[in-house]
């Protein structure tokens, strides 16, 4: 695999782990240091890769998994979720196939 796809995986877990309800935790949990961390590092790690579409398509990524976990905090929602579904999915065919898939 090369360096960019590597990123890129490390990225994805980053996101996939990311803890988007640090908000509800109360003041006595590391939940803000912890999602405030996550979220520096894959700000980090994606500038340090050198193709501007995926450092959009990531970032944009970012950006759709945030509003969807909004929209879905309080309770279920199809539309949300089939929106996301679709972003997301349009998304990694931009990200995934060009270094990760091939490598």
């Amino acid at each position: 695999m090369t360096a960019t796809a590597n990123k890129i995986e490390t990225a994805l877990q980053i996101l996939n782990h990311h803890d988007w309800y640090w908000c509800m935790a109360d003041y006595t949990t590391p939940a803000y240091g912890n999602a405030y961390g996550s979220m520096r590092e894959f700000v980090e790690l994606v500038a340090s890769i050198e193709d501007n579409t995926i450092i959009k398509a990531l970032r944009d990524l970012w950006t759709a998994t945030y509003e969807y976990v909004r929209s879905t905090m309080f309770g279920y929602n199809d539309e949300a979720k089939a929106k996301f579904k679709a972003r997301e999915a349009e998304l990694l065919a931009i990200i995934k196939p060009t270094y990760v898939m091939a490598a």
